[in-house]
C-alpha cells in the first residue's frame, strides 16, 4: 500500500498575484505621470522578484526525507532575497533618475502585503 502523496502548495499564486499587483499599479501610477509608473513597477519588482526566488528555493524539494534539505534552502533563500532586495533598491536609485522615491516604497509595501492574503491565496478549490 502506498503513502498518499501531498501536493505542494501553489505558491505560485502568490507570486502571480504580486506581479499583478505591480501591474495595476504600475497603469495606475502611468495617469500621474511615466516616472510614477515606473517607480511603482520597480518597487513591486523589488518585491516580487525575491519572494519568487525564496519560493523557488523552498518548495524545490518535497518529502520528509528533503526536510534537512528544505531548512538549508529556506535559510539560502532567506539570505538570497534579502541580497536581491538590497540589490534592487541600489539599482533603482543608483541608475534610474528622474525616481520617485514615495511611489517606490509604497508600491514595495502594498506588493509585500500580499502576504496577508496568502491564506486565501493559497487555499485549495474544490
Amino acid at each position: 500500500m502506498g503513502l498518499p502523496h501531498l501536493k505542494k502548495p501553489p505558491v505560485y499564486r502568490v507570486v502571480i498575484f504580486q506581479m499583478a499587483v505591480t501591474l495595476v499599479l504600475c497603469i495606475g501610477f502611468f495617469g500621474v505621470g511615466p516616472v510614477s509608473a515606473l517607480s511603482a513597477f520597480l518597487g513591486g519588482s523589488i518585491s516580487w522578484i525575491p519572494n519568487s526566488y525564496l519560493m523557488f528555493r523552498f518548495f524545490s524539494h518535497s518529502g520528509a526525507h528533503a526536510a534537512n534539505q528544505m531548512v538549508q534552502d529556506f535559510y539560502r533563500g532567506e539570505a538570497g532575497k534579502f541580497v536581491l532586495t538590497a540589490c534592487g533598491f541600489t539599482l533603482a536609485f543608483t541608475l534610474v533618475q528622474p525616481l520617485d522615491a514615495i511611489v517606490l516604497f509604497g508600491a514595495f509595501i502594498l506588493v509585500q502585503a500580499v502576504h496577508w492574503l496568502s491564506p486565501l491565496l493559497l487555499r485549495s478549490h474544490r
